[in-house]
Parts: structure tokens; sequence; C-alpha cells
């Protein structure tokens, strides 16, 4: 009953920071450099195969919203954070913590560690077709928290610990396995549906990779 009750809480802040106006702000920072891509990435996939679904474009503003709420409740350092970083007197790094599980002894922060990247794990699978491997997922999730922990390492309020890094990419995991378990379900009806591009364009092929990138770096260096 516990953990229910932590859960609770956990979501209703995620809707109530969402409904806040730093969110709306968060999803102009991250959608800077990603509509730039999109504009060169759908003019190529117009030419190449013929255009992009609006499923699939529905799919990946889902996704950006996901990334701007994640980015959003870690608070990711930024290129001001970086510039304090490098100019304070005070010790830098004491509150890295690399032996895994010594950070806390309390578990809910464990649990919503693994719960914010189960929508990763199940969002890439579902949206592109080379995310259909666990070793992927596995990698995008262990890549995304070690960006965001290292990012943390400039801020003033928040710890770079290890056991984010393990959480995160079991989450990830998790919510890929959740993917495999409806896999039939999501796509038995739409199996003769074309929703998504393949092609050998690397800027196709590595769409979701862009977004990853560019997401972070608008985080990151549109700082307000």
């Amino acid at each position: 009953m516990l953990i229910i009750r932590y859960l609770i809480a956990y979501i209703r802040t995620c809707i109530m920071y969402v409904a806040h106006t730093d969110y709306l702000i968060n999803i102009i920072r991250i959608c800077i450099l990603c509509i730039v891509f999109q504009k060169g990435f759908y003019l190529r996939a117009k030419k190449r195969e013929g255009g992009v679904s609006r499923k699939h474009l529905l799919w990946v503003f889902i996704f950006l919203l996901y990334l701007g709420a994640v980015y959003g409740v870690t608070g990711i350092g930024t290129i001001w954070d970086v510039q304090r970083f490098v100019t304070a007197s005070t010790s830098k790094f004491d509150r890295i913590y690399l032996v895994p599980f010594s950070s806390s002894e309390v578990i809910m922060p464990y649990v919503l560690n693994i719960i914010m990247t189960i929508p990763l794990g199940f969002l890439l699978p579902l949206i592109w077709k080379q995310f259909r491997t666990i070793k992927k997922v596995a990698l995008s999730g262990f890549l995304l928290s070690l960006c965001i922990e290292l990012s943390q390492l400039f801020t003033q309020s928040r710890t770079t610990t290890t056991d984010d890094l393990i959480m995160n990419t079991l989450g990830a995991i998790i919510g890929y396995f959740i993917f495999k378990a409806f896999f039939h379900i999501i796509f038995k009806k739409n199996s003769n549906e074309k929703d998504e591009i393949t092609s050998s364009s690397v800027v196709i092929k590595h769409e979701a990779i862009f977004y990853l990138v560019l997401s972070f770096l608008g985080m990151f260096l549109f700082a307000i």
C-alpha cells in the first residue's frame, strides 16, 4: 500500500508539472532543433518514400512530449550550470555516488526511476522498427540516463548516482517487454498498413537517435 501511495503521489507530481508553464517552455526548447531536423527529414522522406503518415507524426509528437517531461522532472543541467560549475570555488564532486545502492536506503527512488523510463522502452520499438531488439532499447535507456546524470554534475541541487543508471536501464527493459507482450495486439489489425519509414538513408534510418540527441541539446543549450 505504501508503494501505491508513493506511485500515486509521483503520478500526481508529473501531471502537475505537465500542466505547469515550465513544461510548455521545455517543449519549445526541445523542439527548436527537432523542428529544424524535421524539415530536412520529411523532405527527404517525401522524396525517397513518398511521405510520412500522420500516425507516425502523432507518435513522434507524443515521444517528444514524454522527453520534455523526463528532462523537466530530472532537472538536467544547462549551459549556464556549466558556467557556474567552472567558476565555483567549492567542491564540485561531493554529490557523486559510484557504489551501487549506496545513495539511499529508501526503496521508492529506485521504483520511481524504473517507472520513469518504462515509456521509453515501450515507445522506441512501437514507433521505430529498428528498436525492436532488447539490446538497442537497453542501450538507449542507459545512454539517456548517462547523459542526464552527467549533466546533473553541473547542477547545485542534484546528485549523480550509478543507481539511476541501473534503474533507468531496467525501466527501459521492462517497457520493451511490455511492448513485446502487446506487440501482436497492437499490430494485428494494421499488419498491412505502412506507418513507418524504412530507408538506407542515415538520417531516416536513425530518426529516433536524432530526436533523442537534439531534444537533449535543446534543453541544454536553450536554457532561460
